[in-house]
């Protein structure tokens, strides 16, 4: 379902580029989908230790 945020931006009501919606829209599948395969994440206690080793 398109909304206006698609089409328009709320400043000045001029329609976007025609391909930034579908990317936008691709780009956030593609994350949410990376963010469901739990096997690719970096454990916690990883990153915790390389943080504290730049600091």
């Amino acid at each position: 379902m398109a909304t206006r945020a698609d089409h328009e931006t709320p400043d000045d009501g001029k329609t976007m580029e025609p391909g930034y919606a579908a990317w936008k829209r691709a780009k956030v599948k593609r994350g949410l989908e990376q963010s469901r395969d739990r096997s690719a994440m970096i454990p916690v206690e990883q990153v915790l230790r390389n943080l504290s080793l730049e600091g």
